[in-house]
């Protein structure tokens, strides 16, 4: 659910404004206004966003050169952990890196990271060199090594070996005889010879002459070997000093942070009576308003909490269950939902389960899932926790829809021969089961929605506004009843008459009742046609949950079927055989079938199931001026 939020108008003298900023930050409850104008023209606020920007490039060089079991001698991690400045810091990688550059000014976390950017540069102007090197050696390919001290003798005679190129059908073999000329080799339609002809001699018109570089073919490769193996010790550099630059770039990344959000918050705010009063606003949530209006009474500020006005548009917390928490990053990818909506997390959580489980459709695979995330989930770091329940959960979701489609591994339970497994198979479901479970569920979730867009119309709008939502509802839903109790034999005729009399009100007479009359039958005749042809797409979308899982289990039968068959008659070699085709089989199985399974729960969830439920979103996430972490 979205928390409260209460509106906090600050006035501030001039000279106590920084220590109330400082105070404010330590407090770190307050999420301030941002004016995106000013912002825009802040030209320290524009070097300190190009700074994060060259941090989080950096950073990133430094992630992927990282390597378990590779770091700096004891020696020279002592001298890091005793670097406290930057001046210290910045002398520290001078040293590691071997280089003599000097800063322009005094070291900051810009020259520090300067310094650590040329390493890189370093390394790319390497790898461009060997580029150039190989290119330029690729010259001599077709010829080899050429014997220059022999050239230079017959140049001193009088003669010269002159190189050419041409394509083979235009070489002449009287030119061996007219131009002293050798064949060398013939290559992709291409010949390549050479020619003896006295020195200042005209070119053969009909070739290309071949120019060496100054260098040798040798003495390229020695360049080349030498440029390589200095890449490689920048290299081995890079990945030894990893973890302690990744320090420092995080330590350098908070720094730049606080200073851009103090930056913002200074755009934010408004002077006043000649610059001598500032005024600043933000929002603070109403569960901390009492608590914060105590804080300012103390620090003698000036200030008001109020609720929003119906033009304001505050941030949005969330505050869920335990399990729907689990979901909220999920709902983010999307959007917030604005202030005024209901948050629908809680709502989609439980389908979301449901859906993953459908599509993965193995209960093997959700038992891996789960023991893995499960002996996994106590080493890993904490911030990685929620999301690691999450794939308990949908480990366990996989289990019991595996457990009802009747497959593990990719074997059928339904077809197996298994003794005590055939009092379960009564609760196992076949395809045509499956396809309409999957139907069933699309309905059920759609129907919720409009429920749920019933109540958000009626929040935000009052109830009115709903109606229309309603006479579909009851449209659907009666519907749907007489339907049922006519295939039991009832006489359903007084009461679809009512149904179809209620809902026909609703959807063209009340759509709107701020509209005239004849306007609103025209607008529910398009809503209407919007809404049948929109509801009939969405119902069979959810026929993707049925089509995944049964790939799912189809792919799994092929290795299986791959494993049985492929393996040999030969005892030991069969096994091992077997179990190789099963494991990269079902490995990439998992891997595909799993993204399938979360991708498309997103899709139904954020198209179908927002959709039904007027979700309109374009929530501002909470974010409190404070410490960063």
């Amino acid at each position: 659910m979205i928390q409260p939020m209460q509106k906090l108008s600050l006035l501030i003298y001039h000279k106590d404004y920084q220590p109330f900023l400082e105070a404010l930050r330590e407090k770190g409850v307050v999420h301030i206004f941002e004016d995106r104008g000013r912002s825009a023209e802040n030209e320290e606020l524009k070097q300190r966003l190009a700074l994060l920007k060259r941090i989080g490039e950096v950073a990133k060089g430094f992630a992927r050169r990282q390597r378990e079991g590779v770091q700096l001698p004891e020696a020279e991690l002592a001298r890091w952990r005793k670097a406290a400045t930057a001046e210290e810091k910045w002398a520290f990688y001078r040293r590691v890196f071997q280089t003599g550059e000097a800063a322009e000014k005094a070291p900051g976390d810009g020259t520090l990271l300067a310094c650590l950017e040329n390493r890189f540069k370093s390394v790319e102007q390497r790898e461009q060199e060997l580029a150039a090197l190989a290119k330029t050696l690729g010259v001599y390919a077709p010829w080899g090594d050429l014997p220059r001290e022999r050239m230079q003798g017959l140049r001193r005679a009088g003669w010269e070996l002159r190189f050419f190129t041409v394509a083979s059908r235009k070489y002449l073999p009287e030119w061996e005889e007219q131009f002293n000329a050798f064949l060398i080799r013939e290559e992709k339609g291409q010949a390549y010879f050479v020619a003896l002809l006295p020195v200042g001699a005209s070119a053969l018109p009909e070739a290309d002459e071949v120019h060496f570089p100054a260098e040798s073919a040798g003495e390229l490769r020695q360049r080349m070997e030498a440029c390589r193996v200095d890449k490689e010790r920048l290299e081995q550099t890079l990945a030894e000093v990893a973890p302690c630059a990744l320090a420092d770039l995080s330590e350098m990344r908070v720094r730049a942070l606080e200073r851009t959000d103090v930056l913002k918050v200074q755009d934010a705010s408004q002077k006043l009576l000649d610059e001598k009063v500032i005024a600043l606003e933000g929002w603070v949530p109403a569960a901390r308003a009492e608590e914060t209006a105590e804080w300012l009474a103390a620090e003698d500020a000036v200030y008001e909490l109020s609720a929003p006005a119906a033009e304001d548009n505050p941030p949005i917390l969330l505050k869920n269950n335990r399990f729907a928490r689990l979901f909220e990053f999920i709902g983010e990818l999307y959007s917030l939902p604005n202030y005024r909506e209901i948050d629908l997390t809680p709502f989609f959580a439980p389908f979301f389960v449901l859906f993953f489980g459908f599509c993965l459709g193995d209960a093997g695979y959700g038992l891996l899932i789960l023991l893995a995330v499960t002996l996994y989930k106590p080493k890993a770091k904490r911030a990685l926790r929620p999301v690691l329940s999450l794939a308990q959960w949908l480990g366990v979701a996989t289990v019991v829809m595996g457990c009802v489609g009747g497959t593990f591994f990719g074997v059928s339970l339904l077809d197996a021969q298994i003794g005590w497994l055939e009092q379960f198979k009564a609760y196992m479901l076949d395809s045509q089961d499956l396809f309409n479970l999957a139907l069933i569920i699309g309905v059920v979730q759609i129907l919720f929605g409009m429920v749920l867009k019933v109540a958000n119309l009626w929040r935000q709008h009052g109830f009115a506004a709903a109606l229309s939502t309603i006479g579909w509802l009851v449209a659907i839903l009666g519907g749907g009843a007489c339907y049922g109790l006519s295939r039991m034999g009832y006489d359903v005729t007084i009461p679809l008459y009512a149904v179809g009399i209620v809902a026909g009100l609703l959807v063209f007479v009340f759509n709107d009742v701020r509209r005239n009359v004849l306007v609103n039958v025209g607008a529910g005749v398009w809503d209407a046609y919007n809404m049948v042809t929109g509801l009939l797409g969405d119902t069979l979308s959810y026929i993707r949950l049925f089509a995944l899982g049964i790939s799912s289990a189809v792919l799994g039968l092929v290795f299986n079927d791959l494993a049985i068959n492929m393996s040999g008659d030969i005892l030991v070699v069969k096994q091992l055989l077997m179990l190789i085709i099963l494991v990269f089989g079902h490995g990439v199985n998992l891997f595909m079938a799993g993204l399938g399974s979360f991708v498309h729960p997103m899709r139904l969830t954020f198209v179908e199931f927002y959709k039904n439920a007027g979700f309109e979103g374009g929530g501002k996430k909470y974010a409190p001026f404070g410490k960063r972490q």
